[in-house]
Formats: C-alpha cells, sequence, structure tokens
C-alpha cells in the first residue's frame, strides 16, 4: 500500500479532473453567468488545497467532448449484463433523461462545479475526508437537498448557520447541503460545507496562496485545476518509490520538492489536451523532477498492455523551463473517439 500511494494521490486529482468533466456534459447552454479564476476560487475556503473548477455552460457547447461522452457509453453498455444493458444510456440525451428522472431537476440548470477538497492528511492517513463541491446554478439548497433525497432516499434536518439555510443528512455517509445564496449551493461533508457558507458569509477566509498562484496561473480552459502533493514529514502514507516489482524502483523522492500540481484539460479547434504544471523549490529540485516524471512516463507506457492507451502515455512531453516541469499531451477528437471504441 505504502508503494502506490504517492501515485494513489495523483490519480485521485486527476479523478477528480475527469468527473468534472464528464458529469458536465450535458444538453446544451443556457444563459452563461461570468466566469473567470478570480470567481471561482472565491468560494472555495482556505482549509482547502485541491481545487478542480469546470465551467459546465463552456464544456456544454463543445460537440467533440458531447461526441466522446457518447462513444464512452456505447461501450460502457458493452460490459454490463444483458439484462441491465438494456436500461444503460447510449448517447449523451439518455443521460441527460435519466440524471433529470433520478434527481427530478434538469442538470441544464447547472453553470459551474467547483470541486475542492483535503489531498493530505496526517499519520497513515493520505486524505483527511474534506471535501465539497460549489454548484453555480439555476437551483436551491432545497431543490437540491430534494433532488438528493430523491436519489438516496435519505432525509434531512433544515439547521441555520448565522442566518444561512444548512441541511443535515440523517445518515454519515450522506451529503450535506448548504444555501449560498440565490444561485450556490454547496454540497459535501459536513465540514466542507460548513466552511463554504463561512465564506458566503465572510466569516472565513477564501483559498491562498500557493494554490491561488498555481491555479491562476493555468491555461484559460473549461476544466482547471491546483492541488499540492502529500507532505512526505506529515504522512507516512507517502513512498519513497514506484515498481520494484522484478524491476528497478524509481526513486520519486524528488517529488518531495513540487509545491503545487496544477494545469486544465483543454480544447484548440478539433483537439482536445490535458496539460498540467509542476511548481519545484528551486532549479536543482525541478530538473530532478523532470526526470521522475520522465521515468514514471517510460514505465507506464512500457507496462500497459493497450498499444494504442500506451502510444497517448508515451507522448506525454515533458519540459522544464527554470523551476516549472510541464507535462502535456493532446489528441484530435477522432483519435480519441477510436481510442475509447478499442476499450
Amino acid at each position: 500500500m505504502k508503494e502506490i500511494a504517492r501515485r494513489d494521490a495523483l490519480q485521485a486529482v486527476a479523478g477528480l479532473v475527469s468527473v468534472a468533466t464528464a458529469v458536465t456534459v450535458t444538453g446544451r447552454p443556457r444563459s452563461a453567468p461570468p466566469s473567470d479564476s478570480t470567481t471561482a476560487l472565491d468560494t472555495v475556503p482556505a482549509t482547502a488545497d485541491a481545487v478542480v473548477d469546470a465551467n459546465v455552460d463552456a464544456l456544454r457547447q463543445d460537440d467533440g467532448l458531447r461526441t466522446l461522452t457518447t462513444v464512452a457509453l456505447q461501450q460502457r453498455a458493452q460490459y454490463v449484463s444483458a439484462d441491465s444493458s438494456a436500461e444503460q444510456p447510449r448517447d449523451v440525451d439518455a443521460l441527460l433523461s435519466d440524471i433529470e428522472t433520478e434527481f427530478e431537476t434538469s442538470p441544464e440548470r447547472v453553470h459551474r462545479a467547483t470541486v475542492f477538497g483535503d489531498v493530505g492528511g496526517d499519520g497513515d492517513d493520505l486524505f483527511d475526508g474534506y471535501a465539497g463541491v460549489v454548484l453555480r446554478a439555476e437551483l436551491s439548497a432545497e431543490d437540491v437537498k430534494s433532488g438528493i433525497e430523491n436519489f438516496d432516499d435519505i432525509a434531512f434536518t433544515e439547521l441555520d448557520e448565522s442566518g444561512t439555510v444548512v441541511y443535515e443528512p440523517e445518515s454519515d455517509d450522506s451529503p450535506w447541503v448548504g444555501a449560498l445564496g440565490s444561485d450556490r449551493v454547496a454540497v459535501g461533508t459536513e465540514a466542507a460545507v460548513f466552511d463554504a457558507v463561512g465564506v458566503r458569509n465572510g466569516e472565513t477566509a477564501t483559498v491562498g496562496e500557493p494554490i491561488r498562484g498555481a491555479y491562476t496561473d493555468t491555461r484559460e480552459a473549461p476544466v482547471r485545476f491546483a492541488t499540492r502533493l502529500p507532505d512526505p514529514s506529515r504522512n507516512d502514507a507517502v513512498p519513497a518509490g514506484v515498481g520494484g516489482n522484478g524491476g528497478q524502483s524509481i526513486d520519486i523522492t524528488p517529488l518531495d520538492d513540487v509545491t503545487t500540481l496544477a494545469g486544465s484539460v483543454y480544447r484548440d479547434g478539433d483537439v482536445r489536451g490535458l496539460e498540467a504544471t509542476l511548481s519545484a523549490a528551486d532549479t536543482g529540485a525541478a530538473r530532478d523532477v523532470t526526470s521522475v516524471v520522465r521515468q514514471l512516463r517510460d514505465r507506464a507506457a512500457s507496462e500497459l498492455q493497450d498499444a494504442e492507451v500506451a502510444d497517448v502515455v508515451g507522448d506525454l512531453a515533458v519540459d522544464r523551463d527554470g523551476t516549472t516541469v510541464t507535462a502535456s499531451v493532446s489528441r484530435t477528437v477522432d483519435e480519441l473517439s477510436s481510442l475509447v471504441e478499442e476499450q
């Protein structure tokens, strides 16, 4: 478990990006509210050290992403039982309909989703169980609460937090819901929702450096993210190396000098790409980080069974500029569709 903990941390961040992208490809845009990095970050509490922001309206306009989502849904339907296959959505419109039925509200009413959390616990815990999402939507907290009740069959108790409505779930495993004004709702763990409410009421500080600066420096894109990596001095779950089972272990201790990991999932015409930047403590550390990332790329590409996926990983460009290391890869929509169809 210790060997894969740091890799899991990176995968968790990537997973957040993927989820934020996938769940927001729903339908066509309605009225689009203003959107910029300051607006997104000013809803995130200072406790958070990871943030993923998805401009849902921009994603809705992306026909390429809709195409990829449809291909992925059709592929997924092939791997379920014959009985349940007929119930699986096979395109974006069917997915939209299913979501609306389950939550009793149209997903087209959501314009932006800003996910935040804590990726570094103490001791043996890699994650602190602190996470939330701020939805900018044509929905009230009561609307969201009712949707969760319908989907999860649980009840909520209405509370008052400094004049703000907060809904407490009857189950410890269910999310809390908090009102953040006329067009924003917070959903997540108890602490995350109360912190978001505190930000809205001016009682809690918003996220600061280095996360704010790293996020602001990412390229404009429908999905942007920034996070710190787990601190090895705080967390016993952070390993010193990756691999070693029958081969040479890759020393990843240079990643301890990475202050932030930030980037974006972008579109440029028919091209879709991922760009990520690791900020190191100094130039020497950045050189070591560059070497580690290239080794991890080459190891992953050599061990993947799927040749097409291995090609994508192998094409990851890793470059250094001073104290920053940038990793990027891109493909056309047709290339990505073919890749998904092969899975």
